[in-house]
């Protein structure tokens, strides 16, 4: 039952890419919970709160392909975030004066043959792919690698690592086990081709149970208003090794925001230990450095999953942020904590996938 609820989460980003068929398919998934937190406010206060996608975020997926012969295809990808405790879109983590963005998960059209596959549109980065590919720890909400995307100073948000609009994205076929992603984003300003630009390149290697990947991006500034200045310069290397009864990681990714002299590393380790048929043990390790300022901290979670079924599993995850006078990580991927202060929290619920 776990292999194929884990083949679930990784397909759900991924169903555009996959072996061409004339159709189109809904799934998605609905992730709810109630969450402890200390350290939650510069006063460091104490919250209880309905935790809406503590693991992964609530969503709605379109997708479909059309073989159109001789080895080629077509395909969309259409995704909706929402929240389950409310029901409103997560709307790309974007105030609702900047607009209502439907499908802020991802939405593409593309291409696919024996050259490999070009997409156009909301694209997840390459380098949001090597994250989400070596966390053996499942990529979660809370105390994972997605929190180093959401807790660097660079100067673009962690949706924006994740995603880039206006997207052109290439994925190479697999070759003896390397296949490679270039992406480029267009600002769209006129007379400016470099306004608000994003790059981003990712390379994954994989022989038996091992895998090695690694993956840059820089952006300019997103609103197209200093200079095209590069606000962020980032990159990740990872290895990962999956056993039969087990997932380990190690991962190491720098974030520089060359306007403000800003330089920070999160090193990792995370695993899952599969401990019977129906049980997951999950566990990270994150220790962020800050080469510039006093804003060193870590945070540790471990956490189990009891699936119910094929597409259902209970979950709990406890973790610790500590931190030092300046830094501010959080447990929560994006809640960061003010700085100097530090979290414990714990989370419960239930994610289903459709």
């Amino acid at each position: 039952m776990r292999k194929c609820l884990l083949a679930s989460a990784i397909l759900v980003p991924m169903i555009g890419t996959a072996n061409a068929q004339s159709s189109v398919t809904l799934a998605g998934i609905v992730d709810g919970g109630i969450g402890f937190r200390t350290g939650a406010s510069s006063n460091n206060s104490t919250q209880w709160a309905f935790q809406s996608g503590a693991v992964q975020t609530s969503q709605i997926v379109f997708s479909g392909t059309e073989d159109l012969g001789a080895g080629y295809s077509t395909y969309f990808y259409l995704a909706s975030g929402f929240l389950l405790g409310n029901g409103a879109f997560t709307n790309a983590r974007l105030p609702a004066s900047s607009g209502t963005y439907i499908f802020d998960r991802g939405a593409w059209v593309g291409l696919k043959g024996s050259f490999g596959s070009v997409q156009l549109g909301r694209s997840y980065t390459p380098f949001a792919d090597v994250l989400y590919r070596s966390d053996a720890s499942g990529y979660a909400n809370f105390a994972s690698l997605s929190n180093t995307i959401y807790q660097n100073l660079t100067g673009i948000t962690g949706a924006q690592y994740t995603w880039s609009n206006n997207a052109v994205k290439y994925l190479s076929p697999t070759f003896g086990g390397l296949s490679a992603e270039l992406m480029q984003s267009l600002g769209g300003v006129a007379g400016d081709f470099a306004a608000g630009r994003v790059r981003s390149a990712a390379i994954f290697y994989s022989y038996g149970g091992f895998a090695l990947n690694g993956a840059y991006l820089d952006a300019n500034d997103p609103g197209g208003t200093s200079d095209d200045k590069l606000v962020a310069r980032s990159f990740t290397v990872a290895a990962v090794y999956t056993g039969e009864h087990f997932k380990i990681g190690l991962d190491a990714a720098n974030f520089k925001n060359p306007v403000l002299d800003t330089n920070q590393t999160f090193y990792s380790v995370g695993a899952t230990y599969h401990l019977s048929p129906t049980n997951d043990i999950v566990a990270d390790y994150t220790f962020l450095a800050d080469k510039v300022a006093d804003r060193d901290g870590s945070y540790v979670k471990l956490g189990i999953h009891h699936y119910l079924s094929k597409l259902t599993d209970l979950y709990a995850e406890g973790g610790i942020a500590r931190n030092h006078s300046k830094g501010a990580v959080g447990i929560a991927s994006v809640f960061p904590s003010s700085p100097g202060i530090n979290q414990t929290g714990l989370m419960v619920g239930v994610r289903h996938f459709f």
